[in-house]
């Protein structure tokens, strides 16, 4: 029984009083007041921004694209010693494709392998992998 009445005294004394009031009856103050325009600091000092920036919270900066080499087609003079040096020995002029739905732009291009045997490579304009050798 004290519990309720303490209970009731609680939220009167807090403006939270749950029996119906009826209209003429006085109003009664709440017992705290409350600044609306104050700011909360925790005790400790702790400086919660700076906190989760050094946990990855935010967005991670955009990734660096060095763009001296990003997609750039390079001429063949720049590729045929790459080729030379996996054991190609090139014996004709390359052509040069544009486009290729898997290769993107490449160089065909006739060679002999490390046994004498002609065939044709294909040599990527942008990155010098060697993509295909047909005999």
């Amino acid at each position: 029984m004290k519990r309720n009445v303490v209970l009731v005294g609680l939220a009167a004394a807090l403006g939270l009083a749950a029996l119906p009031v009826p209209a003429n009856a006085v109003a009664i103050a709440p017992a705290i007041g409350v600044n609306g325009a104050a700011q909360v600091e925790l005790a400790h000092g702790y400086n919660h921004h700076r906190h989760h920036r050094s946990h990855g919270y935010h967005h991670a900066p955009p990734p660096v694209v060095h763009h001296y080499h990003h997609r750039k087609v390079r001429p063949w003079a720049h590729w045929r010693p790459y080729v030379v040096r996996h054991h190609y020995y090139v014996v004709g002029q390359p052509v040069y494709y544009s486009s290729h739905p898997h290769y993107g732009p490449y160089y065909r291009v006739r060679a002999r392998d490390r046994d004498d045997v002609l065939l044709w490579i294909g040599i990527s304009a942008i990155t010098g992998a060697i993509l295909f050798s047909n005999y």
